[in-house]
């Protein structure tokens, strides 16, 4: 509860002041080491673990929790460098092999060598579909339970863009309330200072929009929505938080990129490849949250709150361990994994949940079916009384098959 509060605060006196320039790279010289990939690292880590408290409030398997985010993770990666290569590297070779040391490689197979965001969002969305369709898995339940830790994890992967100050937008006035999320760059820093302080004439720094910045300040907010109607008691349809995610960031991202220089990001046919992104997971998004609101049900729990979910699973890591130390288990040819067995017994808890309310189902939808055949019986013999009464009261009627 804490860490954001003081992440709004403090993006709020930085905002205030204006930013002053940093710019973060190596831990030291002797260790090779980037401050952006520690904290990068380190989000990863955090969203992990909130994946992983959502995914065990549902009862998923460990093996799926390990297995969906394992598969997010890389293939995010990849294709976060695949599609920045592709979207704002053509001008370098691709496929030049120079050498066996890493740095020599192709750049192509050179992944810490620029990553897109996007990129990372289109390559997750791929691997998490194959792991779904592969595990026959429920795919709007994995959806929530992948947004909730790829959120936070992106999120702080922008206060690594913010420190290395590599997201160098628009320039900006620096007496305007916009320098309030500006950072006064060096001249001569890079190309895109280079170009920017054409519009800054003078001796003194370029002010422009440090973007990884402006968008970590929006982010703040959508996470502590997102993730308060992701574990609050009252449950949302399945599927609706990723949607609601989709909605929330894509305008925000399209109208950011127009704030980014064409040298730093190419346009294709009028748009940077974020906008092209934006405008279809926007798209999307409202589609899907249509059919969610539509049709859709809450995903079932193994109580009520994560917070209950996770006592109950302390209480069952504790059994566990004591009928392990007590030896009352029959001894086995390897050694029993607590969790694992916790997490088949709330698969097991939730599978015998869901064959009850199955047969509630089915037998409400018998007592249904019943109940129409009865009404139908009364009909036919209503109709028949009728028909012997009109038959007494008219004699001479014509009787069936006579001329």
């Amino acid at each position: 509860m804490y860490a954001p509060a003081l992440l709004l605060s403090a993006a709020t006196t930085a905002g205030t002041l204006g930013i002053p320039f940093f710019q973060l790279g190596k831990l030291s010289e002797s260790i090779p080491v980037q401050w952006f990939g520690l904290i990068v690292a380190v989000g990863v880590l955090i969203g992990a673990s909130i994946l992983r408290r959502y995914a065990e409030w549902h009862g998923v398997d460990d093996d799926h929790v390990r297995g969906i985010t394992g598969w997010l993770i890389v293939s995010g990666f990849i294709g976060a460098h695949v599609f920045d290569v592709i979207a704002y590297q053509q001008h370098r070779p691709w496929f030049e092999f120079e050498g066996l040391w890493p740095s020599d490689w192709p750049l192509i197979l050179r992944i810490w060598d620029g990553i897109s965001s996007y990129g990372g969002f289109i390559g997750g969305a791929l691997g998490f579909a194959f792991y779904v369709w592969w595990k026959r898995r429920d795919p709007r339940l994995f959806a929530d339970i992948a947004i909730v830790g790829l959120l936070p994890a992106f999120t702080i992967g922008r206060i690594a863009c913010t420190v290395v100050s590599d997201h160098i937008g628009a320039a900006v006035d620096p007496d305007s309330w916009q320098a309030f999320f500006a950072m006064p760059y060096p001249r001569g820093l890079n190309e895109v200072v280079l170009e920017l302080q054409r519009t800054q004439p003078g001796t003194g720094p370029v002010w422009a929009f440090n973007l990884g910045f402006v968008e970590l300040v929006y982010l703040i907010p959508v996470n502590a929505l997102i993730l308060w109607l992701a574990f609050r008691r009252k449950r949302l349809p399945a599927g609706f938080i990723t949607v609601l995610t989709g909605v929330l960031y894509a305008p925000v991202r399209f109208f950011l990129d127009y704030l980014r220089p064409e040298n730093s990001d190419p346009r294709h046919l009028g748009f940077t490849f974020a906008q092209w992104a934006s405008l279809l997971a926007f798209g999307a998004a409202v589609y899907v949250a249509a059919r969610v609101l539509r049709n859709g049900k809450a995903a079932e729990t193994i109580a009520p709150t994560s917070a209950e979910a996770q006592e109950k699973l302390r209480v069952v890591l504790k059994e566990a361990a004591d009928e392990a130390a007590s030896g009352q288990r029959a001894p086995a040819p390897k050694k029993a994994d607590p969790a694992k067995a916790a997490a088949e017994r709330k698969a097991k808890e939730l599978e015998e949940a869901r064959a009850e309310e199955r047969r509630k189902k089915e037998e409400a939808e018998e007592r249904e079916a019943e109940e129409r055949r009865r009404k139908q019986d009364e009909e036919l013999a209503k109709k028949a009384e009728a028909k012997k009464a009109a038959a007494a009261k008219d004699p001479e009627a014509k009787k069936p098959g006579t001329e």
